[in-house]
């Protein structure tokens, strides 16, 4: 059955924000899809993506991200771009300031769509979303997608339901445009022989950075498809009624994560050691090897603890690629159905 929905071609996929690559993961269980570039400014998720896809070059910021940007690293294509924007701006468990929040990266999520202008993009938040601002927030996300020509299509899913053992609970949204959008802004640095080197600005596409704000919502006389779906019953898995969710805190995340084989090995966090701090008169009473021994020892300790906060932090920021694998399937049954009624 998904034989048939899965598109001759594979999809090329602009990852931003993407954490330690659960997105990412999620396309490669579902297949048909091959991410190009990451975009990610936390160093140790950076360190994650390298260990995990030495292969997939990494734009640090997603302020950097242009049609020339994205083909001084090689990426000459995009048929679609993949988002777990920050949630802070919109988490339960903080002030909600949506579009007065720094973190909010929506604006510049839909600067780069229009610049690169993919086929579909997917996005991914926290139930907060749509809520944030009187739910006047998320209306003005489906009316930046609608101005763009895409359909939209969403809905709250949780983690829950592959396997996990918390909630979980996140937005999805599926954008897709049954036209083609990639245009003349992608020639210029396609052409072969183009040699571009560094990653940095430009200016082709809109290149100010700004936030997606509330102000208008004029939906104009376009007729838009919105449609709210219940990705777990059309999965042939329970839905949870509620839409508060957990705001990407963890609960015993060791090994509850995920459930698909070779993968729950690297996202689950690793055990710190315990270590027996001395006092300053006990180490004093050490021998002078002993001193510089046991120094360096809690010098490792504690990048040790470092290292295990960092990885508590990304894990608990992170997509469950299962989740993500649900979505792709749903993508690929629109990307199907455009081709058979184009």
């Amino acid at each position: 059955m998904i034989q048939q929905i899965i598109r001759l071609e594979t999809q090329k996929v602009l990852d931003l924000c993407s954490g330690i690559g659960g997105f990412t993961l999620g396309n490669l269980i579902s297949g048909g899809f091959e991410t190009v570039a990451f975009c990610e400014i936390n160093s140790y998720c950076q360190q994650v993506l390298n260990l995990r896809f030495p292969q997939i070059p990494i734009i640090p910021d997603i302020h950097d991200i242009t049609v020339k940007s994205l083909a001084g690293i090689g990426v000459r294509e995009v048929d679609g771009i993949i988002a777990g924007l920050p949630c802070p701006p919109f988490s339960l468990a903080g002030k909600q300031k949506a579009s007065l929040d720094e973190r909010n990266l929506f604006g510049e999520f839909f600067r780069v769509l229009r610049c690169v202008r993919p086929d579909w993009a997917i996005v991914e938040n926290v139930p907060g979303l749509l809520t944030a601002e009187g739910s006047e927030f998320f209306r003005a996300v489906l009316w930046q997608f609608a101005e763009m020509g895409f359909d939209v299509q969403w809905g709250v899913f949780s983690a829950a339901s592959v396997g996990a053992v918390h909630k979980r609970e996140r937005v999805w949204i599926i954008a897709h445009s049954q036209s083609p959008r990639r245009g003349t802004s992608w020639s210029q640095y396609t052409q072969s022989g183009t040699n571009i080197a560094s990653v940095g600005g430009g200016d082709d596409g809109d290149s100010q950075k700004h936030r997606l704000t509330n102000s208008v919502y004029p939906l104009g006389s376009r007729r838009v498809e919105y449609t709210a779906f219940a990705l777990g019953r059309a999965a042939g898995i329970a839905e949870s009624a509620s839409n508060r969710g957990d705001d990407r805190r963890t609960t015993g995340l060791d090994k509850c994560l995920l459930t698909h084989p070779g993968l729950d090995s690297w996202l689950t966090s690793a055990t710190v050691p315990s270590f027996n701090r001395l006092s300053r008169n006990e180490i004093a009473a050490l021998p002078a090897d002993s001193q510089k021994e046991y120094c360096q020892l809690y010098a490792e300790y504690q990048s040790l603890r470092r290292q295990h906060a960092e990885q508590i932090k990304a894990l608990g920021n992170a997509i469950v690629p299962q989740c993500a694998a649900l979505i792709f399937e749903r993508l690929k049954t629109i990307l199907s159905q455009q081709e058979k009624n184009p």
